[in-house]
């Protein structure tokens, strides 16, 4: 029997990312098929590398019609893509998967940048639709897609509408309440949260007569210099509105009358009042106000804070005179008595501009960048930059005449950016050359405070916000002085800085006028989790005893001998979560590997082992104490916790396999189920959170130490996307 269908088809064999190429079919086997070619279906697929090579489907947007005809269009929008091989095929009966009648497409890296959409969610990801009515208090989650701007920085705008219609108008210039700037990821995509902390409603009903309004309006501007992208408005409840009704003339309107058809003014997104236009024609009518029925009348107490609120020049001089009067040198001498109110007098690096305009100025866009938005996280940062200057007097360390062996990378700046590690990672940060020109930290005050900001959020250790959040002053105090510090006496000045934050707490008036504290968000107790994986330990709030995770998800099966000494800090040791791979079928088969051990070379027992095994079927096992050391990656030990996840290694037929002596080789890795894949997400996001690291901290076990070739890393990939 003859063969039957589409042979070949043409088209570019590169394609770039973002851009339209149009294929057809260019050969049948059969002339009988000739009339059938006009419903040919496509298929688009990706070589997959982990599975010997095979072809792997890529299935299409929901929603996306399927691509039917003798010539169709094809466009990649998948940043991921970029770089991979792609095969295209046309089939009139069915695929058959392979080149020809494939034809293999290269993808290149687009030329044109754009910021594709911006979606808006909330905290638990749930989307903000045209219906959905939010609260003060409650979080929007800004999900910002782009092509071709991988890693480039961006900057996201949260407004209150005043104007009429959706979109950014000119009339709301006035209207921003809170902004960040921060790079895409390697994929061009970010997340960022803006909280409606309630003092935007105050600003909301200033504008336009705004308590008319039972709702306000938001919405996020994401962009760049050249390009620019606006998200839909959403609806939040004004915690003021009153409602405008008219009634008859004749009716007392002092009172409020049951059973009465009163003709209500329906208002319509924005009340605008009428400045400078001619009065009403009198139409007989009152207009008269009145609350919403069965709405008690609040006594609502004016909340003001410094939570995403620019600290003035003066009220920035009161801080630093209600610090000075609080702190002494090491003379036991008050530090206001000889300094008063004047900045940066000593040290022979000096700032051009020492003004408490410009002191003022560099700390607002400090804070807005690297996220110290509250204010109790703004308390901490004054505090240790206070003490790390010598109660902002000095910009570097030492004296002119001084010489540190890690010169000319001296301490500089608000909190000391000291070494040349940290000089060359600020500067990529930044664009400042502080490696060439290491004076630009103490000479430049907003090098100074950047430099600050950028230590606080994203030093070696992790993210100091954190621990400010908690109000901690020794977590605070260590991370900027001595991070494995385990008692307060082994930091620096340590009761200066807590005196310095507890000044701060005055002026401040922390925490009774925090407006953050006091209308909290209620948290979501799965509020990490990845989308449809319930019950998950993704959050802010699971308990720990003597250890280990107290959850539903989490079997404590305690394996004491695998662990091998207690970790320096039990939290600040950690610097990276490990993945790995059991090259196993089961739980209890790495388990038992865990007891049973492996001979050393002196023919002893050797006892490895990871704090968290990971089943095929989602079932987290937690086999040794957090505060412990456990042996899992050579090198890591004692900065890391270890997680292994079942599955076998298997060979280029699939078949499980360890490429022992008379074995297969190891060619890839069994992947990981899908809920086992979710369970482990979870898990390292807990993690994460608790540690107080980054997704940078996440590491595969081959990357380490020397390793089976993709062991953690097919870990990773399957997590990744519940990881954003």
């Amino acid at each position: 029997m003859s063969k039957k269908g589409i042979s070949q088809i043409k088209g570019p064999s590169e394609i770039r990312l973002g851009e339209t190429a149009y294929y057809e079919v260019s050969r049948i086997y059969d002339l009988d098929d000739k009339k059938k070619v006009d419903a040919a279906r496509w298929k688009l697929y990706a070589l997959d590398f982990k599975h010997q090579g095979n072809w792997r489907e890529l299935t299409p947007k929901a929603g996306t019609p399927p691509k039917i005809g003798y010539r169709v269009p094809v466009i990649v929008t998948n940043q991921s893509l970029v770089g991979s091989e792609l095969m295209l095929e046309a089939y009139i009966y069915e695929p058959e998967k392979r080149i020809p009648p494939g034809l293999r497409i290269k993808v290149l890296p687009g030329i044109e940048k754009k910021i594709t959409r911006v979606d808006l969610f909330k905290v638990d990801d749930t989307p903000i639709k045209d219906d959905t009515v939010m609260k003060y208090g409650q979080t929007i989650k800004v999900k910002v897609y782009t092509q071709n701007m991988q890693n480039e920085m961006m900057k996201l705008s949260l407004y209150e509408d005043d104007a009429q219609g959706g979109g950014d108008s000119p009339k709301n210039k006035n209207n921003r309440v809170a902004y960040i700037k921060k790079p895409l990821n390697k994929k061009g995509f970010m997340v960022h949260e803006f909280k409606l902390n309630v003092n935007f409603a105050k600003i909301a009903n200033a504008m336009m007569d705004g308590s008319h309004d039972k709702l306000h309006e938001y919405y996020v501007v994401v962009e760049t210099a050249e390009h620019k992208s606006v998200s839909k408005n959403v609806d939040v409840q004004n915690p003021d509105y009153v409602k405008v009704q008219t009634v008859s003339s004749g009716v007392d309107t002092e009172k409020i009358y049951e059973g009465i058809v009163i003709e209500e003014v329906i208002v319509k997104r924005k009340f605008k009042k009428q400045i400078g236009t001619n009065p009403p024609v009198n139409t007989g009518n009152k207009v008269v106000t009145v609350f919403e029925p069965d709405e008690k009348k609040k006594e609502n107490k004016e909340c003001e804070c410094f939570c995403n609120k620019e600290i003035t020049p003066e009220t920035l001089r009161e801080m630093v005179i209600a610090m000075r009067k609080a702190t002494y040198d090491d003379a036991g001498e008050n530090f206001y008595k000889w300094n008063k109110d004047l900045l940066f007098t000593g040290g022979h690096e000096k700032f051009n501009d020492k003004s408490y305009a410009k002191f003022a100025e560099v700390l607002k866009s400090t804070f807005e960048k690297y996220e110290i938005t509250s204010c109790i996280r703004k308390i901490h940062f004054l505090a240790q930059c206070y003490h790390e200057t010598g109660a902002f007097m000095r910009s570097v360390e030492g004296g002119k005449d001084d010489k540190f062996w890690y010169d000319p990378y001296r301490g500089r700046g608000f909190i000391h950016l000291t070494l040349k590690g940290n000089y060359q990672k600020f500067k990529e940060d930044s664009k400042f050359d502080v490696v060439n020109n290491p004076e630009l930290v103490s000479t430049n005050i907003e090098i100074a405070a950047k430099s600050s900001g950028w230590y606080w959020r994203y030093n070696d250790k992790g993210n100091i916000n954190p621990f400010a959040d908690k109000d901690s002053v020794f977590d605070t105090s260590r991370l900027v002085n001595k991070p494995n510090a385990t008692k307060s006496s082994s930091i620096n000045g340590y009761n200066q800085r807590v005196n310095a934050v507890n000044a701060l707490k005055v002026v401040f008036k922390y925490p009774q006028n925090c407006c953050s504290l006091n209308e909290k968000e209620t948290p979501n107790e799965n509020n990490l989790c990845p989308s449809g994986s319930d019950d998950c330990i993704c959050t802010t709030a699971f308990k720990f005893e003597d250890g280990f995770i107290n959850h539903s998800k989490v079997i404590k099966d305690h394996i004491s001998i695998i662990e091998h000494g207690l970790f320096k800090d039990p939290k600040t040791s950690i610097q990276k979560i490990v993945l790995h791979r059991t090259a196993g079928g089961t739980t209890q088969a790495c388990k038992n590997a865990f007891k049973n051990g492996r001979k050393n070379k002196s023919g002893g027992i050797d006892h490895y082992g990871t704090h968290f095994i990971v089943g095929k079927d989602g079932v987290i096992t937690q086999t040794a104490n957090l505060a412990k050391v456990t042996w899992h990656c050579a090198g890591w030990n004692s900065k890391s916790v270890g997680i292994e996840v079942v599955g076998f290694a298997i060979d280029k037929d699939g078949k499980p396999t360890l490429g022992l002596k008379g074995q297969n080789p190891v060619a890839g890795w069994e992947n990981l189920t899908e809920k086992q894949a979710k369970s482990v997400a979870c898990l390292v996001k807990a993690l994460l959170n608790y540690y107080s690291l980054d997704i940078s901290k996440i590491d595969c076990h081959e990357h380490l130490a020397p390793k089976e070739k993709g062991e953690g890393q097919i870990v990773f990939d399957a997590i990744k996307e519940y990881l954003k």
